[in-house]
């Protein structure tokens, strides 16, 4: 009997295992997912590694569920790697998430689905855990300064009405000086020369100069990385300020993301904006080296916000279009007159 018993689950393991083969190679495809680690630091960034054998006769897409996804833990981009022929019409791609997360906890990964026609193949579920950032070491917080003294001017003590007298006594000056100047113009005893004003650049053509002369300063080639994203965020700072009036100078990067949110011109592509920010902050505060797709990427996201938000051009007037006419009817009688 022991050995029927043995037999019979020993056949059952077989047949589940075949079972098991069938769905995660399902028509020649397979999908495996992994990560370096299964542990993070709050904050930082972790690529999910997949594995895909696919047909090359019917390529199959790649699937994830995003209401299985952890709420907790970002998409933050994809990466793709090489492509190998594995005969027989099969293909090996290699892919990986960049994922990140600012909440602790343990978060299930859920599978991966490859899907061609009827076939589907899962991948395996990964389990992260994500671990709160250290501040106990933190003792930069400085004690309140003492009460400053307050330190009186000779002036202070004069009474109310010198005080008067004297800002009489200066509106007095100031207006005998723009007599003598106003006499010097009318008599054209001096000559003034008024230059007309130099047009003042739209914020976002501000913003594109800049840019491109950032680029070709080729800072984070020569590993200056920090100083390269510090002025990347804030020519875009600048740019908010003047095209929309927000203070992004005084407001941190979570402040701004909320107020591109909350406007109507800045709320489909703010995530531009996020992007970059992100990644600057961690080379700014976490030191983080990025990759060197990462530093062409984000500029092509700053690029890409204040092509997106910058305004749409205004169509001529009529006034203007009339004075263009009588311009030109003007030039063409003095031709004639010649």
């Amino acid at each position: 009997m022991k050995k029927i018993k043995r037999y019979i689950a020993t056949g059952l393991a077989g047949v589940l295992s075949i079972a098991a083969a069938t769905n995660m190679t399902g028509a020649g495809m397979s999908v495996k997912a992994s990560m370096d680690s299964s542990q993070m630091v709050m904050g930082q960034q972790m690529a999910i590694k997949l594995d895909i054998v696919d047909s090359q006769s019917k390529p199959a897409q790649l699937i994830v569920d995003k209401d299985a996804f952890p709420a907790e833990v970002e998409a933050v981009d994809w990466i793709y790697g090489d492509t190998t022929d594995l005969g027989n019409g099969l293909t090996e791609m290699k892919r990986a998430l960049v994922i990140q997360s600012f909440d602790s906890g343990v978060y299930v990964i859920p599978p991966f689905m490859l899907v061609s026609g009827p076939d589907t193949v899962r991948s395996n579920e990964l389990t992260l855990k994500v671990y709160p950032v250290d501040v106990s070491g933190k003792n930069d917080i400085n004690s309140l300064a003492p009460t400053a003294d307050f330190h009186s001017k000779w002036y202070d003590w004069l009474p109310d009405w010198l005080t008067e007298y004297w800002i009489w006594y200066l509106l007095g000056l100031i207006a005998i000086a723009a007599g003598v100047c106003a006499y010097l113009i009318a008599t054209k005893k001096v000559a003034v020369n008024i230059l007309p004003q130099k047009k003042r650049l739209p914020p976002d053509r501000i913003a594109v100069d800049r840019l491109n002369a950032l680029k070709e300063e080729q800072l984070w080639e020569r590993g200056q990385e920090k100083e390269y994203y510090t002025q990347l965020i804030d020519i875009l700072r600048e740019y908010l300020q003047e095209r929309f009036g927000i203070n992004a100078m005084e407001m941190t990067s979570s402040q701004i993301l909320k107020a591109l949110r909350s406007n109507e011109e800045t709320r489909l592509p703010h995530d531009y904006m996020r992007k970059v920010v992100e990644i600057a902050d961690y080379v700014k505060f976490a030191k983080v080296r990025p990759m060197p797709d990462d530093n062409v990427r984000s500029w092509q996201n700053a690029m890409q916000f204040v092509e997106e938000t910058r305004p749409a051009p205004e169509p001529e007037t009529a006034e203007d279009e009339e004075a263009g006419n009588q311009l030109s009817n003007e030039s063409s009688k003095g031709k004639e007159t010649k």
